[in-house]
């Protein structure tokens, strides 16, 4: 054993030497995320209605992102058109993995009962026996300055600087949740309340909130099918475009009509990441019609698109566009 090291000492030393380096491109991360083209979801089976066959025409789309990517990944798609690479940001490097799943399902939720609510809302203006009763309880923290220790993901501010905020819309509220010195009342996951006096410093991130609704009633009843974790509220636009169709039974051209873009309670469509990418991604997959938020124009007027593209600022215009292209 002994003659066999002395031999081949220098060889030994060389392959260590380059498996060490090997193992170094593989595994050890870099301050790089990326974000590729993805895929569609089809909307109809994420919602289920008492009575209402659900239109399945309507897709939501996403991407597919990693954070951090290795030194090969980085090498292999950092000059590739299609993949947007990226130095991370603070709110990334301080995520962890299990973090990202609970803001998936905050976002996701918030997003399906926007969606819910703002469909209702619109079809009982044509059809007066839908409905939807509805509370708005307060904001969910999505993300937080990590120094501040005590708050967890999920929990839910219900007052600020001692004024509930049940009686105030989501937005009220975010201009009141966003001062640099203001003290939350705060609800955890135990129903337990406790006070958090919140100084914003230069250094931190900000919070970032979600609606919390409650949906109290409907008509016709509703049920979640197929709850996707793929992405987070980007699809809200077209969950609420199909669950609009769905309700008013409307007839429309036999497209894949697919899109991006969040829903807010005021009905405008607000804007994503991975929009470049989203647009590739849609190409790929035989999309007849693209909505996208009318904001991110500017930002692909050099990509090319084998489908209709419309841009839109809100809720309405969208339907509006429906009813004058698509409904016959």
């Amino acid at each position: 054993m002994k003659k066999f090291l002395s031999d081949h000492l220098k060889k030994i030393i060389i392959f260590g030497i380059f498996y060490i380096i090997l193992m170094a491109i593989f595994v050890i991360p870099t301050n790089y995320a990326v974000i590729a083209p993805g895929g569609l979801t089809q909307l109809a089976g994420e919602f289920e209605i008492e009575g209402i066959e659900m239109d399945e025409h309507f897709y939501s789309i996403h991407v597919y992102g990693q954070e951090p990517i290795t030194i090969f990944q980085y090498l292999m798609v950092r000059n590739n058109d299609y993949f947007e690479v990226t130095e991370m940001t603070q709110r990334q490097s301080d995520t962890s993995y299990l973090d990202s799943i609970t803001q998936g399902n905050i976002s996701k939720d918030a997003s399906y009962k926007t969606a819910l609510i703002k469909a209702y809302e619109l079809a009982s203006t044509k059809d007066d026996s839908i409905n939807i009763s509805y509370n708005f309880n307060g904001l969910t923290i999505y993300d937080y300055p990590r120094r501040v220790e005590g708050i967890n993901i999920g929990d839910t501010i219900i007052k600020i600087n001692g004024i509930s905020i049940k009686d105030m819309t989501f937005e009220e509220a975010e201009v009141l949740a966003y001062q640099r010195d203001v003290t939350y009342t705060i609800l955890n996951d135990n129903e337990e309340s406790y006070d958090y006096h919140y100084v914003y410093d230069e250094t931190d991130v900000v919070f970032w909130f979600f609606p919390a609704y409650e949906i109290t009633d409907a008509s016709p009843k509703f049920d979640y099918g197929n709850f996707h974790l793929i992405g987070g509220p980007s699809g809200g636009l077209l969950q609420t475009l199909m669950i609009y169709s769905s309700l008013l039974k409307l007839n429309i051209e036999n497209l894949v009509i697919a899109g991006t873009g969040t829903i807010e309670m005021t009905g405008d469509v607000g804007r994503i990441g991975g929009i470049r990418e989203k647009i590739t991604t849609a190409s790929w997959h035989n999309v007849d019609v693209f909505f996208i938020p009318k904001s991110h124009l500017d930002e692909i007027d050099d990509l090319s698109y084998t489908y209709i593209l419309v841009p839109v600022e809100t809720l309405d215009e969208a339907v509006n566009w429906l009813y004058e292209n698509l409904v016959r």
